[in-house]
């Protein structure tokens, strides 16, 4: 050792030489530390530009790497184009003819949307039938518990539902031809 770091270390107390350890063990931790997680970053830096390169997207080289390989041709589809309806022009000679025709379209935009075809039941009950049907058969009101086991034993409803309960519950809830008797006692209405 040179004359000056001895002289150096000779001058130093015991609680400044800790110190010193302590700081010596740290940083050789965050070196190793630093070095992992360099090693991650070139890792995902690799990965990143595979992908990329595969995508058929320009990157930036990275200094010290060199691409390897011919790059692959990447095909794209064409977008098509919807077909849209001319927008119908409007008078403008008066205030009170343009909104006449605003009212006409718009009209007649509601009209298309707001027909709806009727429910089709293809012959099969609805839920709510078969509850009715139930709950008279047994001659009262009848608790959840006892329609729920009733309809699923006697095979009286076929749902594709994966819980039957929900939509015994739901049918149940909204039906206007069954009422709530009591706390989970139901009768018809």
């Amino acid at each position: 050792m040179p004359n000056s770091q001895k002289a150096f270390l000779t001058q130093l107390t015991a609680g400044e030489m800790k110190k010193l350890l302590v700081a010596r063990e740290r940083i050789d931790v965050l070196l190793a530390e630093k070095e992992k997680l360099t090693k991650a970053l070139n890792r995902i830096d690799d990965e990143l530009s595979k992908l990329m390169d595969g995508a058929g997207a320009t990157k930036t080289k990275s200094p010290g790497k060199k691409k390897s390989g011919p790059k692959k041709k990447v095909t794209r589809k064409k977008a098509v184009k919807k077909k849209v309806a001319p927008k119908k022009a409007l008078k403008v000679s008066g205030k009170k003819s343009v909104k006449k025709t605003i009212k006409k379209v718009t009209k007649k935009t509601t009209k298309k949307t707001s027909r709806r075809a009727p429910a089709k039941t293809s012959g099969r009950d609805k839920l709510e039938d078969v509850v009715v049907k139930v709950i008279k058969a047994n001659g009262g009101p009848m608790s959840y518990k006892e329609l729920i086991s009733v309809i699923v034993k006697k095979k009286l409803f076929v749902s594709k539902s994966s819980n039957f309960d929900n939509v015994l519950r739901r049918t149940l809830s909204t039906s206007k031809l069954v009422k709530r008797a009591g706390r989970g006692i139901y009768k018809v209405a």
